[in-house]
């Protein structure tokens, strides 16, 4: 999976965590999308606390209604 850029997935693809695919389908509604949405996580190490240090992707699912306002935004663990 490209972690460069948001995705539509559909909320029965195999990316989907288990967690994440039951809080959705417990919320959507017709013609709601979801998004797979790669993030970098906050600075890590000593220099984390000036801005500086290693970072990692995170991964968000961002739920949207039809007219494309933000649902709920969920955060793999």
């Amino acid at each position: 999976m490209n972690d460069a850029e948001d995705t539509l997935l559909d909320v029965h693809d195999p990316a989907v965590p288990p967690a994440i695919r039951a809080r959705v389908l417990a919320m959507m509604q017709p013609g709601d999308s979801l998004w797979r949405c790669p993030r970098l996580s906050a600075p890590k190490g000593l220099l984390g606390i000036v801005g500086v240090g290693p970072r990692s992707v995170v991964i968000e699912w961002w739920l949207e209604s039809a007219d494309g306002e933000l649902i709920e935004a969920f955060w793999e663990t």
